[in-house]
């Protein structure tokens, strides 16, 4: 069943195996529970197709920054060495376009091949007219012109119908949203998904925007992630153990401002599926990279680092020397089986009592 809420900003849903996995702000499984590895080790016959859609939407008066992230996420791709990217940003961001550019990679992608759609931009709610009280969550994507309307938006059901229909039942999937919206546009947890091996990690954040906005924080932990995975020399690790690192840079770097919730379908788990971003060692991600011994450097912009992302940024948290014994005991998830599922708790922010302590 799923416990009550056991924080202000942390939740775990403790379902069957059966029902899949969903947990926001709180450890999972971070083992290596996979049969097969991650592309680099495969490289003649599995391979990565990446899709990546980025909006600032330029044209309203809700701008965020989106596009500039999702680049740097499009480098970690480079470096990785994935054969098929596809980038669409602002106004080449259109239904159309992403609805083409799914059925491509469907048609491309093989039984050992990945498929990873990374979005950064907003996502909004619409009440479902044949189901009252129930709402249907759509990506918000723009027109050639570049504006956003009811015409422009792209529904779950619609996006999960492409993936569903148009890749084959063996092929990994793994959905990256870093979203302007309070919950992740898309609900792998239920048994449309079921047999399919697909993990989900968001971002997500009521609608704030501006310098006021935390969008953007989500690919700024997943690329520290990934770099401090690198520099443990960690080359083959879960999908677990990088939403756990994830966690991790969210809390330390971030203060754990932004929610970050990662799912899996029914039958299926994020330690069951080989992360596969890994680039060669001496990777480093931009906050990484701007950061010098008094701390971030002034031409952080150069890095593709906002002054409102910097905000949010306990600057001595990076480049901080760490334990690999304990890094690695972190991010596998071993604080879970000492029933200290709860982050916030455990890091002291908890306003409450937790449930799960």
């Amino acid at each position: 069943k799923e416990l009550d809420k056991p924080c202000a900003t942390c939740s775990v849903a403790v379902l069957p195996m059966n029902e899949g996995v969903r947990a926001r702000n709180a450890q999972v499984n971070g083992q290596s529970n996979y049969k097969r590895a991650a592309p680099i080790f495969h490289s003649e016959d599995h391979r990565i197709h990446m899709l990546i859609v980025a909006l600032d939407y330029e044209d309203s008066p809700q701008q965020i920054r989106s596009v500039a992230d999702a680049k740097q996420v499009a480098d970690l791709a480079k470096t990785c060495g994935v054969q098929n990217v596809t980038a669409l940003y602002n106004s080449q961001a259109t239904k159309d376009a992403v609805r083409r550019a799914i059925k491509s990679a469907g048609t491309q992608c093989g039984i050992n091949d990945y498929f990873v759609f990374y979005f950064s931009g907003s996502g909004t709610s619409l009440r479902d007219p044949d189901a009252p009280g129930v709402q249907d969550e759509a990506f918000v994507l723009v027109d050639p012109g570049g504006k956003a309307s009811p015409a422009t938006l792209l529904l779950e059901s619609d996006f999960t119908r492409l993936v569903l229909e148009g890749f084959k039942e063996e092929t990994r999937v793994i959905i990256l949203m870093d979203c302007a919206h309070d919950v992740p546009i898309v609900d792998i947890c239920n048994q449309r998904w079921n047999g399919r091996q697909v993990c989900l990690i968001a971002g997500t954040e009521e609608s704030s925007r501006g310098e006021d906005s935390k969008h953007g924080i989500f690919s700024n932990a997943l690329l520290l992630a990934i770099d401090k995975l690198s520099k443990v020399g960690r080359d083959n690790y879960s999908v677990g153990m990088l939403y756990n690192a994830m966690l991790l840079e969210d809390e330390l770097v971030f203060r754990c401002v932004q929610d970050i919730e990662v799912q899996s379908p029914p039958n299926f788990a994020p330690d069951a599926m080989a992360w596969p971003l890994v680039p060669a060692a001496g990777y480093q991600a931009p906050l990484s990279r701007c950061t010098g011994p008094g701390g971030v450097l002034s031409n952080a912009s150069m890095f593709g680092i906002s002054s409102s992302l910097l905000q949010h940024v306990v600057q001595e948290a990076l480049n901080q020397p760490v334990s690999i014994e304990e890094y690695i005991h972190h991010v596998t998830g071993s604080t879970i089986f000492q029933f200290k599922a709860c982050r916030a708790c455990s890091a002291g922010y908890s306003p409450a009592s937790c449930m799960l302590q």
